[in-house]
C-alpha cells in the first residue's frame, strides 16, 4: 500500500463516494428542497478550497491553460451534481448510483481516443458486461412500488456522462497543474452553477 500511494487514495475515495451516496437522497426525501441541498454542496466547497490553497502557499495555478481545464472539470462536476439530484427526486439511489459509478468506462474510452492510453479485451469485456448489467438492473417489474417513469434514468445517464468527462479533464490537469488548483476551479464553478440549481 505503501509503495503504492495511489491505491489508498483510490480505496479511501470509494468509501466516502460510498458513504455519500448512501446519504445524499435523505434530505430531498424527508422535504429538504433539491436547490438548497445544491447549494450547500456548493457552499461546503469553500474551506476545502481555502486549505487546499493555504497548503500550496497561495500559489494558485492561473495561466490560460489552467483556467480552462479547472472551469471544464468543475463545470462538468457541478453540472453532474445539479442533475444528480433531479435524477435522485424520481429514481432510488441503489440504482442510480450504480449507473454513475461506471463513469470510469467513459474515462478509459476518451484516454484511449485522445491520450493514446493502452488498455486490453479483458478490461473492454469487463466494461461491456458492466454496462449491460445496470441497463437490465435499471429495469423493474410493473407492480405498485415500481419506479414511475425514466426520467431518473435519464439524468444519471446524463451524471455518467458529465463525471466520465470530468474524470478524463483531471487526469489531463494533472499533467500541468496542481490538485489544489483543481479543486479551487472545481469550487469556482460548483459557485456559478447555483442559479442554474
Amino acid at each position: 500500500m505503501i509503495k503504492r500511494p495511489w491505491l489508498l487514495f483510490t480505496l479511501t475515495t470509494t468509501v466516502f463516494w460510498g458513504v455519500w451516496g448512501a446519504l445524499i437522497e435523505l434530505p430531498g426525501r424527508a422535504g429538504f428542497p433539491p436547490t438548497l441541498v445544491y447549494i450547500v454542496w456548493a457552499l461546503t466547497m469553500i474551506p476545502c478550497a481555502l486549505v487546499g490553497l493555504a497548503v500550496i502557499k497561495w500559489k494558485l495555478d492561473y495561466d490560460l491553460k489552467s483556467i480552462i481545464l479547472g472551469m471544464i472539470i468543475g463545470l462538468t462536476g457541478a453540472g453532474g451534481q445539479v442533475a444528480l439530484f433531479k435524477a435522485l427526486m424520481d429514481g432510488p439511489a441503489y440504482l442510480v448510483f450504480p449507473i454513475i459509478s461506471l463513469s470510469p468506462a467513459v474515462t478509459v474510452l476518451l484516454s484511449v481516443v485522445f491520450l493514446k492510453e493502452t488498455t486490453t479485451k479483458r478490461h473492454w469485456v469487463g466494461i461491456i458486461i458492466a454496462l449491460i448489467a445496470i441497463v437490465l438492473m435499471s429495469f423493474q417489474k410493473p407492480d405498485k412500488n415500481a419506479i414511475q417513469g425514466y426520467f431518473w434514468f435519464f439524468m444519471s445517464l446524463l451524471v455518467f456522462l458529465a463525471w466520465g468527462i470530468q474524470a478524463f479533464y483531471m487526469k489531463k490537469a494533472n499533467n500541468t497543474m496542481r490538485a489544489e488548483s483543481i479543486f479551487f476551479y472545481m469550487m469556482i464553478a460548483g459557485l456559478l452553477v447555483i442559479p442554474m440549481a
